[in-house]
C-alpha cells in the first residue's frame, strides 16, 4: 500500500497542559494544550501531516516551541484520537474543526505551523481564515495537486500507477504504515478500523481537486514561510513559484531532505521560532 504521506516515529511528550475534545456539529475534536496560553502573546498551532498525529508529527519540536509561549495541537478527523464520523473530509471540514478549538480556547489568533497535509490546512487558514492567523509556516505543502512530483500526481489519479524505483524510494515503507496503523489503533475509539477508514477518506481528499489560485494566494495578507526538503513531494519549481506569488513570502530548502526525514531535522525549530519572532516584530514595528 503506497500514499502520499509521511511518518516519524512517535517519541514520548512531557506532561502536557491539558489534552480535551471540542464537540463540532456533533461530532468530537481532540486537541492538546502545552504550557499556558496567555492573552497578549499568539500561541503556536500545530496542524499535523496526513495519516500522523500531534505526536508522530511534532513531538521533537514541542518542547522547543513550548519553551516561551502555550502551543496547541489539533488532531483531524479519523487521526490520532479524533474519532472517524459520517460528514466529509475536506480543507474546509477541517477548517471549522480547527477554529472551533481555537475558539473553545479563546484564541483570537495563533502562529500556524503545518506539515504535508497540515501545510495545505495552514494554507487553507491563511486563504480563508486570515485574521485568525498570525503567520504561516507550511512544511512540504503545495498550492495544489499538480505541485507534487509526476509520479505523485499520477497516482494520486489512478491508484494503480507505479511510481519510478527513485520515487518510491521516497514514500513510507510497509513498516512505516504498519507503525501508522498500530498508532491510530491504539489511540483512535474506532480502533483498528478507523485507519482504513481514516485513510479512504484522506485518499479522496488528495485525490480531490483541492487547492488555491494565484489570485487567493497573491492576496493573503499575513507573513508566511515555504518549508521543503530538496528532495521531497513537492517540486523546487512549484515552491519558488508559491514563494513569488505569496507577498513577502519567505523560502527555506533544506539540503540532503526527504519528505520522510524534514520534521526530525535540528534545524527546523531554529527556522520556526525565526519566522514567528520576525512576524512579531514586524506587527510591533
Amino acid at each position: 500500500m503506497k500514499k502520499v504521506f509521511s511518518l516519524m516515529a512517535a517519541i514520548s511528550l512531557p506532561a502536557m497542559a491539558g489534552a480535551e475534545t471540542v464537540t463540532v456539529e456533533g461530532h468530537d475534536v481532540y486537541y492538546e494544550v502545552h504550557g499556558e496560553i496567555s492573552a497578549d502573546q499568539p500561541p503556536i498551532l500545530l496542524l499535523h501531516g496526513g495519516a500522523m498525529n500531534i505526536t508522530s508529527t511534532f513531538a521533537g519540536m514541542i518542547p522547543t516551541l513550548s519553551e516561551d509561549r502555550a502551543v496547541i495541537g489539533v488532531e483531524q478527523q479519523g487521526h490520532g484520537h479524533t474519532p472517524v464520523h459520517d460528514g466529509e473530509f475536506t480543507l474546509e471540514t477541517m477548517r471549522t474543526d480547527t477554529l472551533a478549538v481555537l475558539d473553545e480556547l479563546g484564541v483570537e489568533q495563533a502562529h500556524v505551523i503545518g506539515f504535508s497535509m497540515g501545510g495545505m490546512l495552514g494554507l487553507e487558514l491563511a486563504v480563508n481564515a486570515p485574521d485568525r492567523v498570525a503567520s504561516l509556516t507550511a512544511i512540504s505543502a503545495s498550492q495544489n495537486g499538480e505541485g507534487m512530483l509526476p509520479d505523485l500526481v499520477q497516482m494520486n489519479r489512478d491508484p494503480t500507477h507505479q511510481p519510478s524505483p527513485e520515487v518510491a524510494a521516497l514514500m513510507p515503507s510497509e513498516a512505516e504504515f504498519a507503525q501508522m496503523a498500530a498508532q491510530v489503533a491504539e489511540m483512535n475509539p474506532g480502533g483498528a478500523e478507523a485507519f482504513e477508514q481514516m485513510m479512504a477518506k484522506t485518499s479522496a481528499l488528495i485525490a480531490s481537486d483541492w487547492g488555491w489560485t494565484d489570485e487567493e494566494l497573491a492576496a493573503i495578507p499575513l507573513p508566511v514561510q515555504i518549508l521543503l526538503g530538496d528532495n521531497d513531494f513537492v517540486t523546487l519549481d512549484h515552491a519558488l513559484h508559491m514563494k513569488d506569488t505569496i507577498p513577502d513570502a519567505w523560502l527555506a530548502v533544506l539540503p540532503h531532505t526527504e519528505h520522510m526525514n524534514i520534521m526530525s531535522r535540528p534545524e527546523l525549530p531554529i527556522l520556526l521560532q525565526r519566522r514567528i519572532e520576525a512576524a512579531e516584530e514586524s506587527s510591533d514595528a
